[in-house]
């Protein structure tokens, strides 16, 4: 099969195409998934730069989004079927033609919402959803602030948290992104954190906090926090005992409930550009920063 696979760690130029990869066996618990698309997620890019380590043996596969057909189930899967439209977020592999994903990841992609969509929402907004639903869980009339509203964890959980009922949303943006978030939704509290402080802004503490810068960020969060309040890290960890870090747990079922608030247009997913996978459009996007939207490779 034809896959992307990293020689070592470093910048872009790990990257080398495979044209002879072997095609992944399937588990008992998997099923084996031909590629439509994959989304650049700022995990894998940390990741290949050997940021999260790089204990793993190089050359490996990276990638942390699929979203595809099922061409094949293993015996024990008894919920999904071949040619089933499907997306999940496993732990690397994704930059290839097939992959394998345990069906505990994995969920059908709804009538009327694409490839590149799904795969676009696989990780970072499934990350988003996790930290609204169940790791803060955010209930109707609560305050919110969440840090990087422009991103996929944070556009997401901006949206969830909408959906849920939330009370006051405050977040946080500069420049082109703080202008989209006010023209998605003109109710929303965007921080020009640039520009202004948290404590100038929020006047009334927030129940809630989704910190997904870490650092002085989530110590100035606790400033402006409630002194029964909630803040979830996904980047950092303080000794406050509002503070508690978390990280996604791939699920199907939660990835199954967010693809279904996209098809109801809950949920918008905003895609930056969507290009061919190949080598030298993974390297393009694996070096561009600060990108307002999804990048999504799609297969042919």
């Amino acid at each position: 099969m034809y896959a992307i696979e990293m020689k070592d760690y470093g910048d872009v130029d790990v990257f080398a195409e495979v044209t002879d990869a072997k095609t992944p066996d399937i588990k008992p618990s998997q099923v084996l998934v031909k590629q439509h698309a994959t989304a650049i997620d700022p995990y894998d890019v940390k990741f290949r730069a050997g940021v999260m380590g790089t204990s793993a043996p190089t050359p490996l596969i990276n990638g942390s989004s699929v979203a595809g057909d099922i061409i094949a189930v293993g015996s024990e899967v008894s919920d999904f079927h071949v040619g089933d439209r499907v997306a999940a977020s496993p732990h690397l592999k994704s930059y290839a033609e097939f992959v394998a994903v345990s069906s505990k990841q994995l969920a059908k992609i709804p009538d009327g919402v694409s490839y590149e969509t799904a795969a676009a929402v696989a990780l970072g907004g499934q990350t988003g959803y996790q930290m609204m639903t169940t790791d803060l869980d955010v209930r109707p009339g609560e305050s919110v602030l969440i840090h990087g509203g422009a991103g996929s964890v944070g556009f997401t959980a901006i949206q969830v948290a909408q959906t849920i009922g939330a009370g006051k949303i405050y977040t946080t943006a500069s420049g082109e992104s703080a202008v989209f978030l006010k023209s998605f939704n003109p109710h929303l509290h965007v921080i020009d954190y640039k520009k202004e402080s948290l404590a100038t802004v929020i006047k009334d503490k927030v129940d809630v906090v989704l910190d997904t810068i870490g650092g002085k960020t989530l110590t100035d969060s606790l400033n402006v926090l409630q002194p029964e309040g909630r803040l979830v890290s996904i980047v950092d960890n303080n000794d406050d005992p509002r503070v508690t870090n978390s990280f996604m747990k791939s699920n199907g079922q939660q990835l199954a409930a967010l693809l279904q608030m996209v098809a109801s247009g809950d949920v918008k997913v905003n895609i930056a550009e969507v290009a061919p996978f190949n080598v030298i459009n993974l390297k393009e996007f694996h070096s561009r920063q600060h990108v307002l939207g999804k990048l999504v490779l799609k297969f042919s």
